[in-house]
């Protein structure tokens, strides 16, 4: 069976599961749209490609408890209808208030949860969004294949998650038990992409929402694996604090750790820490990155040791209004696999609506600075970033 036939009877399996959701009162949504327009030198003149990312859900509410998502990837949106298809994403169905205590327990396949975003206290605890913006494809957009090191650890895999939060209270505790289908263990090209080897993974996860201060900590293991005897270690935490004129932001952890294997450096350790200055029209939103070297259980090859400062300074406009713009100052410092710094200045314009922000911006390397070869010194970016 080609993969053309494949996309058709898949199209066909969801157009008829849309159809027919409504008879089972199912919920449908898009949590997250994603698109990208990027603009630079190709070697031949300039070129646009364009990046998307998209996931579907439909899920039976509250009471029912069962979710499926699907999700769809694209490096290069105008050849995707030949080359990417709308693959599974997870499944999962969650048992709710066992034995009449605030306990959820949830069987799930696939994708599950991200550690040390702070995403967490928007859904459980009605925050504002914590997380930090700059772990994006316009910061990153060469490093998709480790998710723009959108926080500390990712669950994948076969398993159940006990959840324990008590209503009314500031508090969750959460304990993941699951066989790990991390890429790292995996191998061969889609459609064979089989098990390299198997293993099981625990994770706990708690999370703390205060009045000014919310914490997100967990704790996790891999193991057996074929490359450490005891297998892999891995921790973080987030911590957000604030008020409406001054907030901080760290997520700090390892992603994974060989204790009798690996050399205690800062390579093992993802660290981002961000502070956002509120001045009226004005905000100032310095960030510092380390990126690490080992992501999603494995290393990151080729190894890219390096240290980013931005500094964006945003300007907003009235209340009503739904322009705002600034301008960022990239700075990177790379020491693998070879030593190189680059600056950029980033200046931005953005259009928020309710459900969609459209953003433009031009990334100007502004060191190293070559003025007899200006090939590589713009890069347009255009966003459209959307949920319904």
């Amino acid at each position: 069976m080609n993969i053309k036939t494949r996309v058709k009877g898949f199209l066909v399996f969801l157009t008829a599961l849309l159809i027919a959701a409504p008879l089972f009162s199912a919920n449908i949504t898009v949590p997250f749209l994603e698109i990208y327009s990027r603009a630079r030198n190709g070697g031949s003149g300039f070129v646009l490609e364009s990046y998307g990312d998209m996931e579907l859900q439909m899920d039976g509410g509250y009471k029912f408890g069962g979710a499926i998502k699907f999700g769809f990837t694209s490096e290069a949106l105008e050849t995707a209808s030949f080359n990417d298809v709308l693959a599974f994403k997870s499944v999962s169905v969650t048992l709710r208030e066992l034995f009449g205590l605030p306990l959820d327990f949830t069987y799930f396949i696939g994708q599950g949860d991200t550690f040390g975003t702070g995403e967490i206290f928007t859904p459980y605890f009605g925050t504002p969004l914590l997380s930090s913006r700059y772990p994006s494809y316009l910061h990153f957009p060469d490093d998709a294949d480790y998710n723009f090191y959108d926080g500390i650890h990712t669950v994948y895999g076969t398993g159940g998650k006990f959840e324990f939060a008590p209503l009314e209270k500031n508090w969750l505790l959460a304990l993941y038990l699951y066989q790990d289908a991390s890429p790292a263990f995996l191998t061969g090209a889609p459609p064979n992409v089989i098990f390299n080897s198997r293993q099981g993974s625990l994770d706990v996860r708690g999370a703390f929402n205060f009045e000014k201060v919310q914490l997100e900590a967990f704790i996790g293991t891999t193991l057996p694996t074929s490359d450490s005897a005891i297998g892999y270690f891995r921790s973080g935490v987030f911590v957000h604090a604030g008020t409406e004129k001054v907030e901080f932001l760290a997520e700090l952890g390892m992603p994974r750790w060989r204790p009798l294997d690996d050399t205690f450096s800062l390579d093992l350790f993802y660290l981002l820490i961000e502070q956002r200055l509120h001045l009226g029209n004005i905000s100032i939103v310095p960030t510092f990155f380390w990126r690490p070297g080992y992501y999603q259980q494995a290393a990151i090859v080729p190894a890219q040791e390096a240290m980013d400062i931005n500094v964006d300074v945003q300007f907003h406009g009235k209340e009503e209004s739904l322009v705002s713009g600034g301008i960022e100052g990239n700075f990177v410092y790379q020491t693998a696999p070879s030593t190189s710094t680059t600056g950029k200045a980033i200046p931005y314009i953005q259009l928020s609506t309710p459900g969609v922000v459209y953003k433009a911006q031009l990334n100007t390397k502004v060191w190293p600075f070559d003025l007899s070869d200006l090939s590589d010194t713009f890069e347009l970016f255009l966003s459209i970033q959307a949920a319904f």
